[in-house]
């Protein structure tokens, strides 16, 4: 079996690759260069934290002076929105083949910092007291994943404060999804609840944009065209039929589905109601087709959803970032964007190259397909850290030797 140095130089080159593409009506070099010493360094040592990307880059200068260097570039005004625009440029082709753009917003819980710009009250997505949520001081965080039965991919990350930058969750949420639509207008919108806000359902609607939005209770909807009177989305559901049979493709769990006409200010959307066991879910969509395709698209678009979760989790494990250190609100952005990337880097890699990766870096005990997980990012990440840090830098050649005979032709002369 292959050894994990074996795949340091394709990983390697792949990382620089990135940085070549990098366009320069968008970057400046100095940008460019630090965005993939950035991207080296986290890929490498798996954090956030600036200092310790520093570090991992085993400079010749202080980490002191690469730490300032790279933080130059983090605080830069939208460079963040830059590096994600680069990240759905180059990612394009893979971002047109994936169904179903999945957006939610988690948060980023920061209680005891003092210094950091734009910390404010937010919901702490961990803790509940009775169902009720309960806030703590932090930062919102904005993702937006492509996905399908074929895999992920991230494709934007936005760390922002509301009080800081006094806008609304509805006015980013509405920015996202046109950022994505930029490269893929075709893709399917999926919203968890509170996605049914008449602010992003006619944005979507006047965009002429496919949608699947998990329904709250307190949404009144009509029952006709011209209705006077509305009905509490929750009985509608209660009343509708559901027969169709379905399986979820994730874990095999078996539902009963089934689908009714209503109206939303006058727009036809679907209701699709889901039940399994005594639970009942219900969905809003405008997914045109027949009613069995328009159940199944919504079911399997829905049932994608629970990747971004995954993603939250992974990337606050694996790259610490609750745990975030930095003061400029600008470079906390930038490094929102950062981690997206870099983890988009690793969902690109092929299957077969990620597969054989885990296995030389002694992730899989067994040597067993069937012990990759379901959501296998969580094993690439370690295996790519540990084939960047096996990769060794080449030794630059003294400055007096690299300008010998600079403008003079090497010629085999005889006798010499």
């Amino acid at each position: 079996m292959r050894s994990i140095t074996d795949f340091a130089p394709e990983i390697q080159s792949k990382l620089w690759d990135f940085g070549k593409k990098l366009r320069l009506s968008e970057m400046t070099r100095p940008e460019r260069k630090n965005t993939i010493h950035l991207l080296w360094g986290m890929l490498k040592s798996r954090t956030a934290h600036v200092s310790v990307i520093s570090r991992a880059l085993e400079e010749d200068i202080t980490p002191k002076k690469t730490t300032e260097r790279l933080n130059r570039t983090l605080r830069k005004d939208g460079y963040w929105r830059r590096l994600t625009g680069e990240n759905l440029r180059q990612n394009c082709r893979e971002i047109r083949k994936r169904r179903f753009c999945v957006i939610d917003v988690s948060d980023i819980q920061k209680p005891r910092a003092e210094v950091m710009e734009g910390v404010a009250e937010v919901y702490d997505g961990d803790i509940s007291k009775g169902g009720e949520p309960v806030t703590g001081r932090g930062y919102w965080w904005l993702t937006g994943m492509l996905i399908d039965r074929d895999g992920c991919l991230p494709v934007y990350s936005e760390i922002y404060s509301l009080e800081w930058e006094r806008t609304g969750e509805n006015a980013k949420i509405v920015d996202a999804i046109q950022t994505v639509r930029t490269v893929h207008s075709e893709a399917i919108v999926v919203l968890d609840r509170g996605g049914d806000r008449r602010t992003i359902i006619n944005q979507l609607i006047t965009w002429n944009a496919g949608f699947i939005i998990r329904g709250r209770d307190q949404r009144h909807l009509g029952l006709h065209h011209d209705s006077g009177t509305k009905t509490l989305i929750g009985d509608i559901a209660r009343r509708t039929r559901v027969k169709r049979p379905y399986r979820s493709i994730r874990t095999g769990a078996r539902f009963t589905v089934g689908i009714r006409r209503v109206y939303l200010d006058g727009h036809p959307l679907w209701l699709v109601v889901a039940r399994r066991g005594e639970a009942l879910s219900w969905y809003l969509t405008n997914v045109a087709g027949s009613r069995p395709h328009i159940m199944d698209t919504v079911m399997e678009g829905y049932g994608c959803r629970w990747s971004i979760e995954e993603f939250h989790r992974q990337v606050k494990q694996e790259y610490s970032l609750e745990a975030i250190r930095l003061q400029r609100y600008e470079a906390i952005k930038s490094m929102g964007a950062l981690i997206m990337v870099a983890v988009s880097f690793c969902t690109r890699l092929s299957q077969g190259l990620a597969i054989n990766l885990v296995a030389a870096a002694g992730l899989l005990e067994r040597l067993k397909y069937k012990d990759l997980p379901r959501f296998m990012l969580y094993m690439i990440t370690k295996a790519v850290a540990a084939a960047i840090a096996a990769s060794a830098k080449r030794p630059q050649k003294p400055l007096r030797i690299r300008k010998r005979n600079y403008f003079q032709y090497a010629l085999p002369l005889p006798g010499i």
